[in-house]
Formats: C-alpha cells, structure tokens, sequence
C-alpha cells in the first residue's frame, strides 16, 4: 500500500504573496475610505448649519425679524469690547432656545457685557465671578463640525459656524443679514433670501503663537489702508509675512457667547480658503475668510435655510454678491 502524505499550509513564498496582495488591496481601499470619511464629515457639517437655518426661521417667526450678529459696543468710534455697558452677545445667544438650549440660555445676563467682569477683552480663565461663565462653559455639539478638531486650550464651549457681516470689511455698518444691532426681517433682503448667505465655516485656532497657521490665525498690520490695498495684502499674504506681522490672534472660534469677529462672525472680503486679517487700527477693518478642513471649499447657509458646499475657485465678485442683502448684483446658480 502506498504511504501518500499530504502538505498543508502555505510556503514562504505563497505567505509573501498573499500579504502583498492584502498589503495593495488596503493601499487601493484607504484613500476611498477617506474619502468616504470626509463626505459623511462634511455632510454632517452642513447638517449642523441646516439646524441653525431652522433655528433662524423659527426665531424670524416669532420676532419677525431675524437676530442681530453682534450686540452693542458702548463708545463710538472705536470698538472697546472691555468696556461694561457694551453687550457684544453674539447671534448664537439669541438662537439657543430654538437650538434645544433653553438651559443654556436661561443661564445668561444679559444686563452685563457677555464676560463681565473680565477687563482683558480675551478672557482665558474661570474667575467663578462672571454671571456668565457658567453658560459660556458649555459645550453645544451643534456649533462644532466633525471635520475640525479641538487645538484650544480655553475653558469656554468653542464654535465653528459664523454669521456673515456681509460683502465689505466693515466691522460694524456691514451689508449683510447679520451686522451689529440690525433688526432684519426677510422683506429686507432684497436680493432673496435664496440668493444671501447667512451662516458659513471657519477652522477653529490653536491658541499658540507658533506655528504659524494661515488658515486659522488672525494676522494684522496697523497702515492707512483703503479697503482695496487692504484685500490685496491679505490675500497674497505669505507664510514669511504673516510670521513678520505685528499682531496674529490664535484664539478664532474660542466661544459662542460673544460677536467678537475672530470668534462668532465672518465675511466675503476674501474667498474661502483664504488668509484672514484686520487692520491693527481699528475692528471695524477685517476680513474674516471663511475655510473648513473639507477638501476644495465650505458649506454654506443661505438666508431661505438652504446649504451648498461652495468652492475655493469661486468668482470672488459672485462671493461677494452672495454677502449683501440689497446690492442687486448678478449671482446666477452655477457657483
């Protein structure tokens, strides 16, 4: 009778093969993978704005008008947010209720200036006497999107999503749904609803002067600009220049609570993606650039609640037109 052993198992060479095949198909499956991950974020994202354009609409149907983008300063001229008869409450304050945080906004005073009694005008820490500081410690998943991640070392419940000021780099007198103390309502929008941004993203700093991060740091330069030199020397600012600037705030989205423009509001002087700036003699000078951690752009908001995920290449002269709420410029839909 013939003995007739049989091999089981794999050689050398067969496990060298199979691991390399195993080793390529993950190579080929990881980027669609990621890819994957990055939509479900950015659909997520643009859940979370959907939620704050119902919050609008209910807050317009009560009020009748939608909510103002920042409160009060007290001066005139010149933005003094330390002073204690400003109320720079951001618009987020306004729309908690309608957010499922009636909690939250119960906890608020708003007969103080949003941090009272802080004098700094960048709060860092909890002194335990500010009225206010137990609201502001709250984190609202809602106002955070899930493509960005936390690098602040703050105490206070930080923010990803912007009310827009409009198409200029004016701080205060801006042209869109959101400026300073503005009550408006839809008939105001004369552009349409449909045709305005009302709320977009921005990437949340670090907190630390170094690195240098062009898509989250504030940078500014004190210069009699014009608007125009203004817009120019942000948009082609440079790594090396912007470590040269005198003044970089790293704090951007730090808190809901306040409308300061590095932390609750933004604009359309820059297109999205772009470097963010102030003019160092006044706040009432900024382009505040939207920008997500999404590949190629940032979801939108537009005043009728609607969302669109707009690209870095849009036409700058259509950005700006989807800011204003009455400059009657030509948008069209393919942006």
């Amino acid at each position: 009778m013939i003995n007739v052993r049989r091999r089981f198992g794999f050689t050398i060479i067969e496990l060298i093969a199979v691991v390399a095949i195993v080793g390529l198909l993950v190579a080929m499956l990881a980027p669609a993978v990621q890819s994957a991950r990055d939509a479900a974020r950015r659909m997520q994202c643009a859940g979370n704005l959907r939620q704050i354009g119902l919050a609008l609409a209910n807050y317009e149907s009560v009020c009748r008008v939608f909510p103002f983008g920042v409160g009060a300063d007290s001066d005139g001229s010149e933005t003094t947010i330390t002073s204690v008869n400003s109320r720079r409450f951001a618009l987020h304050t306004q729309i908690l209720p309608y957010l499922d945080q009636r909690a939250v906004y119960d906890l608020l005073n708003f007969s103080v200036e949003p941090f009272y009694p802080d004098t700094t005008g960048d709060p860092q820490v909890v002194t335990g006497n500010g009225p206010n500081e137990s609201a502001a410690q709250t984190q609202i998943p809602l106002l955070l999107c899930p493509a960005d991640f936390d690098r602040l070392g703050r105490p206070w419940g930080p923010n990803n999503y912007r009310s827009c000021n409009g198409s200029s780099w004016a701080g205060r007198a801006g042209d869109g749904m959101f400026g300073q103390i503005t009550s408006i309502g839809p008939k105001d929008v004369r552009d349409g609803l449909s045709n305005t941004a009302a709320f977009s993203e921005r990437i949340r700093g670090e907190d630390v002067q170094l690195p240098i991060d062009l898509h989250a740091d504030l940078f500014g330069l004190p210069a009699p600009w014009t608007e125009t030199t203004f817009r120019n020397w942000c948009d082609q600012l440079t790594y090396a220049q912007a470590a040269a600037a005198p003044i970089r705030n790293s704090n951007g989205g730090m808190t809901w609570l306040e409308g300061n423009m590095n932390w609750t509001r933004y604009n359309h002087v820059l297109t999205p993606g772009r470097p963010s700036c102030k003019n160092d003699l006044t706040w009432n000078g900024a382009a505040m650039t939207a920008d997500s951690r999404h590949a190629g752009g940032v979801n939108l908001l537009l005043g009728d609640g609607a969302t669109r995920f707009v690209s870095e290449q849009i036409n700058p002269l259509v950005w700006r037109a989807l800011a204003s709420i009455a400059g009657n410029e030509a948008i069209g839909t393919d942006y």
